[in-house]
Protein backbone atom coordinates (compact mmCIF):
# COMPACT_ATOMS: atom_id res chain seq x y z
CA UNK A 1 0.00 0.00 0.00
CA UNK A 2 1.42 3.34 -0.98
CA UNK A 3 0.62 6.91 0.01
CA UNK A 4 1.56 10.38 -1.15
CA UNK A 5 4.36 12.13 0.74
CA UNK A 6 2.98 13.86 3.81
CA UNK A 7 -0.19 11.74 3.73
CA UNK A 8 -1.79 10.48 6.93
CA UNK A 9 -2.67 6.85 7.54
CA UNK A 10 -5.14 5.58 10.10
CA UNK A 11 -5.47 1.81 10.50
CA UNK A 12 -8.28 0.50 12.70
CA UNK A 13 -6.92 -1.53 15.61
CA UNK A 14 -3.30 -0.47 14.98
CA UNK A 15 -1.47 1.90 17.32
CA UNK A 16 -0.36 5.05 15.47
CA UNK A 17 3.16 4.44 16.85
CA UNK A 18 3.31 1.21 14.82
CA UNK A 19 2.41 2.89 11.52
CA UNK A 20 5.23 4.28 9.41
CA UNK A 21 6.46 4.60 5.85
CA UNK A 22 9.55 3.94 3.76
CA UNK A 23 10.58 5.22 0.35
CA UNK A 24 10.86 2.38 -2.14
CA UNK A 25 13.48 2.14 -4.89
CA UNK A 26 10.82 3.26 -7.40
CA UNK A 27 10.27 6.47 -5.39
CA UNK A 28 6.83 5.57 -4.05
CA UNK A 29 6.15 5.71 -0.32
CA UNK A 30 5.22 2.34 1.19
CA UNK A 31 3.16 2.00 4.39
CA UNK A 32 4.74 -0.08 7.16
CA UNK A 33 3.35 -1.63 10.33
CA UNK A 34 5.92 -2.42 12.99
CA UNK A 35 8.61 -1.64 10.42
CA UNK A 36 7.34 -4.22 7.92
CA UNK A 37 6.03 -3.10 4.50
CA UNK A 38 2.31 -3.67 3.97
CA UNK A 39 0.84 -4.81 0.66
CA UNK A 40 -2.69 -5.55 -0.47
CA UNK A 41 -3.24 -8.92 -2.12
CA UNK A 42 -4.98 -8.50 -5.49
CA UNK A 43 -7.25 -11.48 -4.78
CA UNK A 44 -8.75 -9.84 -1.68
CA UNK A 45 -11.87 -7.80 -2.34
CA UNK A 46 -13.05 -7.15 1.23
CA UNK A 47 -11.14 -5.91 4.27
CA UNK A 48 -11.67 -9.28 6.01
CA UNK A 49 -10.27 -11.39 3.12
CA UNK A 50 -7.01 -13.27 3.75
CA UNK A 51 -6.65 -15.03 0.38
CA UNK A 52 -2.97 -14.15 0.07
CA UNK A 53 -2.06 -15.69 3.44
CA UNK A 54 1.02 -17.91 3.12
CA UNK A 55 1.27 -17.83 -0.68
CA UNK A 56 4.67 -19.12 -1.71
CA UNK A 57 5.73 -19.13 1.95
CA UNK A 58 6.45 -15.44 1.50
CA UNK A 59 3.27 -13.41 1.93
CA UNK A 60 1.50 -13.21 5.28
CA UNK A 61 -1.20 -11.09 6.81
CA UNK A 62 0.10 -8.57 9.29
CA UNK A 63 -1.00 -8.09 12.89
CA UNK A 64 -1.35 -4.75 14.68
CA UNK A 65 2.33 -4.62 15.65
CA UNK A 66 3.79 -5.97 12.40
CA UNK A 67 3.91 -9.63 13.38
CA UNK A 68 2.69 -12.39 11.08
CA UNK A 69 -0.99 -12.84 11.83
CA UNK A 70 -2.75 -16.16 11.86
CA UNK A 71 -6.26 -16.85 10.68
Amino acid sequence: MTIKQGGNVYLAGVSPQQVGAIRRDDGQIQITVGGRPVYRYAGDTRSVDLNGQGIGGTWFTVGPTGEKATR
